[in-house]
């Protein structure tokens, strides 16, 4: 099993990071990959379309995007460490998501993407990592995602160090409980019914006509308009 974190802090000791990687350490991989967002330096997505129209790897960042994708798509496992900045996401992770669009359900989404676990951490020194997490979830359910675990959690702290015992404690047993969740259905096909409900009307309409003559073809050469599914 590989896992997969995507640091998405300026920091590269920040308490996303630092609780990812102790989630991290009690899962049962056999390989870890990181990547690190603050050491990519990645522009920001020039809006060409280049990727839902032709592919990505006409996107004008395609050696890191491409590099980024294929992480995830080997993956079994991503764990997203999200630091909440004025309620949101971060620049970084918003910067790298956003080069995504052809893997959104309208376009053209990867068929591994259905059965992978992803799990989603976001810190606050007070407010914001709830709504951060659902935002971060949201983009997932769209490409496919079905196994989002969700772990806001307020620090209470600028730093990882300056976290009080007590709170780490608190840290500790939540973390816990998620990674047990993660643990027992790892290999369990699981589909949420949002997830079928997006592909049942992004089916509907692509063949409608909406979107591009490229993800009509790809749905098709997928099987999608035949017995084919994903998830399965």
């Amino acid at each position: 099993m590989t896992v997969l974190i995507i640091h998405s802090s300026p920091r590269s000791n920040g308490c996303s990071s630092n609780i990812a990687k102790n989630i991290a350490s009690s899962l049962k991989y056999d390989k870890l990959i990181e990547i690190n967002l603050h050491k990519e330096d990645l522009p920001y997505c020039a809006g060409c379309l280049n990727c839902v129209r032709k592919g990505i790897e006409y996107c004008p960042h395609s050696e890191q995007t491409l590099s980024f994708r294929d992480k995830m798509l080997k993956s079994d496992i991503i764990i997203v460490a999200a630091p909440v900045y004025i309620m949101h996401m971060s620049g970084q992770l918003k910067t790298m998501l956003d080069h995504y669009p052809s893997l959104f359900m309208i376009h053209r989404p990867e068929k591994n993407m259905f059965n992978k676990s992803v799990i989603i951490i976001a810190t606050a020194a007070g407010g914001g990592a709830k709504q951060t997490v659902k935002e971060i979830k949201g983009c997932f359910n769209y490409f496919g995602v079905s196994k989002v675990y969700k772990l806001p959690l307020n620090v209470q702290a600028e730093q990882y160090k300056s976290i009080t015992a007590e709170k780490k404690a608190e840290i500790e047993k939540k973390s816990n409980k998620l990674i047990k969740k993660v643990n027992k259905n790892i290999n369990k096909k699981k589909t949420l019914i949002k997830v079928k409900f997006y592909f049942y009307l992004f089916r509907m309409v692509i063949k409608k006509g909406a979107g591009f003559d490229s993800d009509y073809k790809y749905w098709t050469d997928m099987g999608w308009y035949s017995k084919e599914r994903p998830w399965k």
